[in-house]
């Protein structure tokens, strides 16, 4: 297997994890309020990592301490995406958390573009424009053949800050993981960096609503919620995308990282019982289609 498919196949799988994240977040906003779920999962996924880190990797562990300053940004963007996701997911659907989410791909070029001056190509326009339709039909904001923001709400808006934030950082990442020491120490440092970012809002939460940072009653689905975002998203799949950035372009990575959205509406349809109509099914189809045909022309100019 070549690189590039190596990278490809990292960011699949990591993309699958998080399409899964949309409806572990659901089950865990069972028991745990925001704030609850941004400490644990980011506490827990930075000393798990660095226990994991330190015990098959000490030989690095001393010389990757530099990545703390280089996951900084992408870090704190990270955790500032996240904090708007999980409280929107209060107010809306899985399926529709993960779609909106999904629009930072028409994003990612025009901010490489306004941070570092990068070219933006026509393609990488005009499949941001393609997946942008995706998202109109399944938002249906064309209901019924008259244009209409009814369908958001308070839930929506939230995760378009997500996906504003979340453009921000996977453009970063895509700089500062081909510079970094350690991929997996760089995601610590990044999950490190999160918390940082989420903590004012933890506080503020936690003091402003007499909240303890544990829940008195947690149900047995928000446990296993919890459990499974510290270690298959936190830890695996950042990880596996902090890795595939280091070797993919940060478009290509985008749109494979798009693939999360109709992974979500899988998940959401078998665990949690959400249904999207046909129109929408349409969507979902056009968003899977940019990210093919953006895979297959940057592998061809890869290979030129």
């Amino acid at each position: 297997m070549t690189v590039y498919r190596l990278a490809v196949l990292k960011l699949f799988t990591a993309a699958i994890i998080w399409g899964l994240s949309f409806t572990l977040i659901r089950w865990t906003l069972e028991s745990f309020t925001t704030s609850q779920i941004l400490f644990w999962r980011f506490l827990f996924a930075f000393f798990i990592g660095e226990i994991i880190f330190f015990a098959f990797n000490r030989k690095n562990y001393k010389k990757s301490h530099s990545d703390i300053k280089m996951a900084r940004n992408t870090g704190l963007f990270l955790g500032i995406s996240l904090l708007f996701q999980i409280h929107g997911l209060n107010f809306t659907t899985a399926t529709n958390s993960a779609f909106i989410t999904a629009t930072y791909v028409v994003m990612i070029p025009f901010v490489s573009y306004f941070l570092f001056k990068q070219k933006i190509q026509k393609y990488d326009v005009l499949l941001g424009i393609l997946a942008l339709g995706g998202m109109v039909l399944l938002l249906k904001i064309f209901y019924d053949s008259t244009f209409s923001l009814a369908q958001f709400n308070f839930g929506d808006v939230l995760t378009f800050g997500s996906a504003i934030t979340a453009a921000i950082q996977i453009t970063l990442i895509g700089v500062f993981a081909k510079r970094c020491v350690s991929p997996f120490r760089f995601n610590n440092y990044q999950t490190f960096w999160a918390l940082i970012a989420c903590l004012p809002f933890i506080l503020y939460e936690t003091y402003s609503k007499k909240l303890s940072l544990w829940p008195e009653h947690v149900t047995p689905l928000a446990l296993v919620g919890l459990v499974l975002l510290i270690l298959s998203v936190s830890i695996v799949a950042f990880y596996l995308q902090i890795s595939a950035q280091r070797k993919l372009p940060t478009a290509t990575a985008s749109m494979l990282c798009l693939l999360e959205a109709p992974f979500s509406f899988i998940f959401a349809t078998l665990l949690l019982q959400e249904a999207i109509s046909p129109l929408q099914s349409l969507g979902a189809f056009v968003i899977i289609l940019s990210a093919f045909l953006s895979i297959t022309s940057s592998y061809k100019s890869a290979c030129r």
